[in-house]
């Protein structure tokens, strides 16, 4: 006998005969798990319904008073139509009989009752229950499967959403991005692309910090929304400055275009207020357009960079302004820039860097190429030749024939280094021989230019101490808009910081580039730095920056870049 089985089950023993059922109670009791005692039918039904998720098993008599076991059990079977009944009973009633197999007995016990036998017969109705909960099991298991699957499946889709949003949304504006538009092309018949570039923003982060740039941009979005209410434009942020506008061309280009300058002009005329430094700042944003049929993103493009060559507000993109006029472009100047190389057509001009009266005191070199009589400043060649890698070879050319002017005409010079140069240990290690060689230090001073592609540090750190220690001077040039925020003053320690002319060229007329200019000029001098004000094209700008203490002046009001 499996007595391992037995100690599992639990038992509802229903006997109205008292000491039977205590002496069948006692006798079974240790063979198994609990045993629950019911004195009737009544009885038993209740127990049974107060046990019901512990009882495994039904043992009864059948004739009791106020309800016959065969009753309750088919009470019992209305809450559980499967749970095992053993009957005791000292009749073998054919009618009881019958009664006990449509009710799916699992055998009988007579009267007087075999405590083996009874335990026999308990023993074969356990299989049943190993049935039964197995079957319980493996219906809770996939229970239990259904709803982990169910749980998991949300937990995708929710997880999916996100996805989906990360992908196609911009974590700031909350606008669909580049990838959104790009997909979103796919289902447009006609489309027309508008896409929207903010004028030198970069200088908005440097002098204030990313947080007020993204401050701006979420406000930039705003605007947008307002004002394609009611358009059927759908708008994007598909860059760092730059936002776009999709619909389908159903409209003349003429009524395209008056609702591009009124967008233009509600941003360039709105004031972004500042709560932060309590200002207002300004912006102009430049705009192209296309609604070509081929590469609608590149043609927009294309037109959004000649309207910013041309400094004019917007550009409807036509085939002229395809890519192959750029490839011309390049393949004419990378002849003009090897000419150069190869027959010393690279030339320096020199603009006059002055005092507060006037006085000269140094010169900043500027490289330049001359080819068929005309003389050509960097904006022409200077991105072309650093794509063609000959940048190095100009700079080198450059950089030498402003050390001998400097060595024959002892003039102090300043010249311009990209980081570029800085991270080209060949190039600096040439510069370097050259300065001990014709024992200028004192005479030179080196203008830092750009700070975003900075990825070494301590390289350009380890530049300016040996620079220093050489007896050269370091700039930092175009402060205000190459670099950051104030904390490269203190970072590479300069003599001198080179103020944008974007803040100088209307210092005469707004207040803002005042207050900013003059705050850099206050913090400068603190650090013990000298400012130099580039751009300064008239009287009223000179007077305006001796007005804040500028230490030196450049521009073409003293004069114009040209051969010393």
């Amino acid at each position: 006998m499996d007595f391992e089985t037995l100690k599992t089950l639990t038992i509802l023993y229903v006997e109205d005969e008292t000491d039977l059922q205590e002496e069948v109670y006692q006798n079974i009791s240790p063979f198994v798990k609990k045993v629950y005692k019911a004195h009737d039918g009544v009885d038993g039904f209740e127990k049974y319904k107060e046990y019901k998720d512990e009882i495994d098993l039904i043992i009864t008599d059948i004739l009791m008073p106020k309800m016959s076991g065969i009753d309750m059990v088919d009470k019992i079977r209305e809450l559980d139509q499967e749970i095992p009944v053993i009957y005791s009973t000292a009749f073998s009633d054919v009618e009881y009989m019958r009664k006990t197999i449509e009710q799916l007995a699992m055998g009988y016990i007579i009267k007087p009752i075999d405590i083996e036998l009874m335990l026999e017969t308990i023993q074969k109705a356990s299989l049943k229950v190993e049935n039964r909960r197995l079957k319980e099991s493996l219906v809770n298991i996939n229970k239990n499967l259904e709803k982990s699957v169910e749980q998991k499946t949300q937990e995708l889709k929710i997880q999916n959403k996100k996805l989906y949003k990360q992908v196609y949304t911009d974590r700031l504006t909350c606008l669909p991005n580049r990838t959104s538009l790009l997909k979103h092309l796919e289902s447009y018949t006609n489309p027309i692309l508008v896409i929207v570039d903010v004028d030198r923003f970069k200088t908005i982060n440097d002098l204030y910090g990313e947080s007020v740039g993204n401050i701006i941009l979420v406000a930039i979005s705003k605007v947008l929304k307002e004002f394609v209410d009611g358009l059927e434009y759908k708008i994007y942020r598909i860059g760092s400055d730059q936002f776009a506008l999709l619909r389908e061309f159903v409209e003349d280009m003429q009524t395209c275009k008056e609702t591009i300058s009124k967008l233009i002009k509600t941003i360039n005329t709105k004031q972004f207020h500042i709560d932060k430094f309590d200002i207002d700042i300004s912006l102009n944003v430049t705009v192209g357009v296309s609604n070509s049929k081929n590469y609608i993103m590149e043609t927009a493009d294309m037109a959004l960079k000649k309207a910013k060559a041309d400094r004019i507000p917007y550009l409807v993109y036509k085939d002229e302004y395809n890519l192959d006029s750029e490839y011309k472009n390049d393949i004419k100047w990378t002849k003009i820039i090897k000419d150069a190389i190869q027959f010393q057509n690279v030339t320096v001009y020199y603009q006059p860097i002055v005092d507060v009266n006037e006085k000269l005191v140094k010169y900043e070199a500027l490289i330049r190429i001359e080819q068929d009589g005309e003389v050509y400043s960097p904006f022409f060649f200077l991105d072309i030749a650093k794509k063609i890698k000959f940048y190095s070879k100009l700079e080198t050319i450059m950089v030498k024939k402003a050390f001998e002017v400097v060595y024959h005409n002892k003039v102090h010079v300043s010249i311009n280094l990209s980081i570029e140069d800085i991270m080209d240990s060949e190039f600096m290690s040439r510069i370097e021989t050259l300065i001990v060689k014709h024992n200028i230090a004192n005479l030179i001073t080196f203008e830092l230019l750009e700070s975003e592609s900075i990825t070494d540090y301590k390289k350009v750190i380890d530049f300016i101490e040996r620079m220093k220690k050489l007896g050269c001077e370091i700039a930092i040039d175009d402060f205000g808009s190459g670099y950051s925020n104030f904390a490269y003053l203190v970072k590479f320690q300069p003599d001198f910081i080179k103020i944008d002319g974007s803040l100088i060229k209307d210092i005469d007329k707004d207040e803002n580039s005042f207050l900013i200019t003059k705050t850099i000029n206050d913090f400068a001098h603190k650090l013990g730095i000298k400012t130099v004000a580039e751009y300064v094209h008239s009287e009223s700008v000179f007077e305006k920056l001796k007005e804040i203490g500028i230490d030196l002046y450049q521009g073409f009001y003293f004069s114009e870049p040209k051969p010393l």
